[in-house]
């Protein structure tokens, strides 16, 4: 029976890591798509290369046909719910399907052939998906050509580190750890008196204990194959075929590792617990020796709950907020920013605002030109921490964020095709008069048109233009502040700046300000870059996706929720078992005592209380030291956890002892 628990408790525990490899090989396939056979992964920048993106692409084109590289250029997916990518040859050789399949809830993405880069910059990510026996070869090109690159190989070393170092996983990982050192434990404690009565017959210590760590290992490896058979076949059939190599490498190395560390702690555990002659002559209870093991191992899961919990609980609200987020995100799908990269040999300061200064007429004219055509949206936000620091008061506001009718109509008017909605209200934007804003903002907008107006001469003019507002929504309204992060203000936490024109009114150096900081942004790839082109800044100025990264983030968000969760129930079953032989290792050392005072007609409590009150001691000072440790985000729930915990106990140890009354009364013990 107890093997037959060690396995279905460990057959729980690596579900969790089936869980853990299907959110690794879903991040892995974004990266290196499994169907193309990547080989490696590198970034490139041809700002300094002195040659046009044609000539990039042809001379990429040349290079991977020569080497055999089989190079591809990752481009989002503009159809679609547009979180697509599509993967497009920069060469002519090497055959592919048309569409290759993606893990988990990707699209399929599409293989395009050259013709599709005529509209693309040569910066950006790019696969090797032919030999890499010649890769030092292209490295050495690009190195004399002044292309800056930055690789990533596709190596197993990955997947350790995924495992390991990134928190999210190597919580997961002591989680599984924790809970089988305490399977360890019971396995130790319902085999002590065996151990000992083989002892007593004359069998070798050696022996017994081979055949306990041995007994354990099988139980262990027979949870892992017959999950891991279903898991292959489930994502086999699931996800397609070509995912389980990976998938199964991911698997079998989480397995391994938890395994390795579970026999390591079983051999120290099953060594602390050696049979003796000594403790059979002195008729001591058989699962004495493991009482300090088992109080060490249930200090140690207590205060991993602990810790865990408000990281939990917090991952949890940062997935539903990364859900509501990811629809914002997806609705700037098509919104690009612009990048402004520094030229070769520009070191000082002097000469980047030299720079600067060239390309601010050019900038303020493409924004002239996209506003004609409604391609242009404004989210200028100052955050709380930016406004206390320069003591502006806007109270009862916590934002202030000036925006125009485009981000409006991306956000909450549910138009997503570009269209303006005019000047139809929005529902949630209240109107406020120029009474109603705090004297600070007043000035605060006054000195910020000062510095930033187009018309200098006629500035009350344009106040008189700008309407203000809050929000008072349901819906989320978030902005974008510098940088391209969206925040999500409360409802009546942000005061509302509706300029009438992005060009109108602000100069060409502001314009080119917050563009570097991507709170303008434009719509279209190609329309963009077409603006740039007409103005002779292609090359000069970049231009990226708004969302890609966004979009990426929020979805991992959710698997990373996911893993915290099953974690920190890992560890509570471990807590729950951990608890349950330590109370029983007690109840057995303390039955001489236990027994007669029940005898008596005491009371369990008055029995009891005395071990009860000192691990209440003992756990509250472990809650307060991690609520000190944690400081003041998520201490509720620490404390509240804590309690929680320390309020069982109580219940834990009244049903160790009171089997162990009946297991004396039967003298079955």
């Amino acid at each position: 029976m107890h093997k037959r628990i060690v396995i279905a408790v460990s057959v729980l525990l690596f579900v969790l890591f089936a869980v853990v490899a299907v959110v690794i090989t879903d991040l892995h396939d974004r990266f290196f798509p499994e169907q193309l056979g990547v080989q490696s992964k590198v970034s490139l920048d041809f700002s300094d290369a002195g040659m046009s993106d044609e000539e990039a692409f042809r001379q990429l084109g040349s290079i991977s046909d020569r080497l055999g590289l089989g190079l591809m250029k990752v481009a989002p997916d503009l159809g679609g719910d547009r979180s697509g990518q599509v993967f497009v040859k920069v060469g002519t050789q090497g055959s592919f399907p048309e569409k290759i399949r993606r893990f988990g809830h990707q699209p399929d993405a599409e293989i395009r052939d050259s013709k599709a880069l005529a509209h693309s910059f040569a910066n950006g990510d790019y696969l090797v998906t032919g030999k890499t026996t010649r890769l030092d070869e292209f490295k050495d090109w690009l190195t004399a050509h002044r292309v800056h690159q930055r690789w990533s190989g596709e190596t197993f070393s990955m997947i350790l580190q995924f495992l390991v170092i990134q928190s999210d996983f190597g919580i997961t990982l002591l989680a599984a750890v924790a809970l089988m050192v305490s399977l360890v434990l019971y396995w130790l404690a319902v085999k002590a008196r065996g151990r000992a009565l083989r002892m007593l017959a004359g069998v070798s210590t050696w022996r017994i204990q081979y055949e306990d760590l041995v007994g354990f290992l099988e139980a262990m490896a027979i949870a892992a194959v017959s999950l891991d058979i279903f898991a292959v076949t489930y994502v086999g059939q699931a996800h397609g075929w070509v995912f389980v190599p990976y998938y199964s490498k991911v698997l079998l190395a989480s397995e391994a590792i938890v395994i390795l560390a579970t026999m390591g702690f079983a051999f120290a555990l099953s060594v602390a617990s050696w049979p003796s002659p000594t403790m059979l002559a002195k008729r001591e209870p058989a699962v004495k020796s493991l009482h300090k093991s088992s109080v060490v191992l249930k200090v140690v899961t207590f205060t991993l709950v602990l810790a865990t919990v408000a990281p939990a609980f917090t991952a949890y609200t940062q997935s539903k907020q990364a859900a509501e987020e990811q629809a914002m995100w997806n609705a700037l799908a098509d919104q690009v920013v612009l990048s402004f990269p520094t030229r070769a040999g520009v070191t000082s300061g002097e000469e980047v605002e030299s720079n600067f200064q060239q390309l601010m007429p050019g900038v303020g004219d493409m924004v002239r030109a996209a506003e004609a055509r409604n391609a242009v949206a404004l989210s200028n936000t100052y955050p709380p921490n930016f406004l206390s620091m320069n003591k502006i008061d806007i109270t009862p506001y916590r934002y202030l964020t000036i925006i125009n009718r485009k981000w409006l109509d991306l956000m909450l008017d549910g138009n997503r095709d570009g269209e303006t909605q005019g000047n139809r209200p929005v529902p949630g934007l209240v109107p406020l008069s120029l009474d109603q804003i705090p004297e600070d903002a007043k000035q605060f907008i006054k000195l910020y048109l000062l510095h930033s107006s187009r018309n200098q001469k006629n500035q009350s003019e344009v106040l008189n233009k700008i309407k203000f507002y809050r929000y008072s929504g349901t819906e989320k309204f978030p902005f974008v502040k510098m940088g391209g992060e969206l925040v999500f203000p409360k409802a009546n936490e942000a005061l509302i700046l509706l300029v009438p024109g992005v060009y109108e009114v602000f100069d060409d150096s502001y314009l080119t300000s917050i563009a570097s900081s991507r709170e303008l942004l434009f719509t279209g790839l190609e329309a963009t870059q077409r603006l740039l082109a007409e103005r002779g800044l292609q090359g000069r100025i970049l231009v990226k996706y708004m969302a890609e990264e966004g979009i990426l983030r929020a979805q991992v968000a959710t698997y990373f929720a996911w893993l915290r969760a099953g974690s920190l129930v890992a560890l509570i079953v471990a807590l729950t078992i951990a608890a349950s032989i330590g109370a029983f290792i007690t109840a057995v050392l303390k039955a001489k005592r236990d027994f007669p005072l029940r005898l008596d007609g005491k009371s369990w409590w008055m029995i009891l209380r005395e071990r009860v009150m000192e691990e209440w001691f003992a756990g509250a000072a472990v809650t307060l030291l991690v609520m000190l440790l944690q400081g003041a985000q998520g201490i509720a729930f620490v404390a509240a956890t804590g309690a929680m915990v320390l309020l069982l106990l109580p219940l834990v140890h009244f049903v160790a002892a009171r089997w162990v009354f009946t297991k004396v009364s039967l003298r079955r013990l």
